[in-house]
């Protein structure tokens, strides 16, 4: 068994399907999908790759998961900078959707 930190697994496990989440949000508000692509540190292909993933779904359905990723992408879209703290919360909040043990945040 390969021994990971809660925020190595959450990187692999959680992390690409919230990045995916804001580019779409990204899109959704008029930005190009290249320019939200380099904004949120994605791929286009890994975007496209998961934003059909059901994963995304379960993600969007709960609301409060879903704010905080609305204030990420209005930061996101006028420019500011998001605090790792700030992410570091969505994620672990998300990674109770899946069953996985929240970081120690």
């Amino acid at each position: 068994m390969k021994w990971q930190t809660e925020c190595e697994k959450a990187y692999s496990l959680v992390v690409p399907y919230l990045r995916t989440i804001l580019i779409k949000k990204l899109i959704d508000r008029g930005v190009p999908i290249r320019r939200a692509s380099k904004i949120v540190g994605l791929s286009i292909t890994s975007y496209e790759k998961h934003i059909k993933d059901d994963k995304i779904k379960k993600i969007l359905m709960n609301d409060d998961i879903n704010d905080m990723l609305d204030a990420l992408v209005s930061r996101l879209y006028s420019g500011d900078k998001i605090e790792p703290t700030t992410f570091c919360l969505v994620c672990s909040a998300t990674r109770k959707i899946f069953d996985l043990s929240p970081c120690i945040f």
